[in-house]
């Protein structure tokens, strides 16, 4: 069975933020385009948004090789993903898109409650 984890520093232009996650494939899932190549903005807040930030690399590591030690078991070790904006334009773009997503799961996925917590998650990007 595959852990699918590993510790994840994201790179802004302003600032660091470090989690342990899986299924970090999922930043690049997008309700409005199948088999998307980008990072998907309400998805990086999404697993990011509740994390404190640094604007010290060195600390993000630090946070990062700690976090490690918490987790003995790390598929994909710690990586680090480049996103070349700051926070703020990534919270600005996810609170447009945000919208965009829920309107497609109401009219493209079931209805049946599956996809509530997904347009939870949205709303409450919206309103950041």
């Amino acid at each position: 069975m595959s852990a699918d984890n590993g510790i994840y520093i994201l790179a802004c232009k302003d600032q660091y933020r470090v989690i342990h996650a899986m299924t970090i494939d999922n930043l690049y899932w997008s309700f409005l385009k199948d088999n998307n190549t980008e990072l998907v903005p309400t998805r990086i807040v999404g697993y990011f948004g509740k994390s404190k930030y640094t604007r010290d690399i060195n600390k993000a590591r630090e946070i990062a090789f700690n976090m490690e030690k918490k987790h003995p078991i790390l598929e994909y070790g710690i990586r680090t993903i480049n996103v070349n904006k700051t926070w703020k334009q990534i919270v600005r773009e996810a609170k447009e898109l945000a919208p965009k997503e829920i309107e497609a799961i109401r009219t493209n996925f079931q209805t049946d409650g599956r996809w509530d917590y997904d347009i939870q998650k949205l709303e409450e990007i919206i309103s950041l």
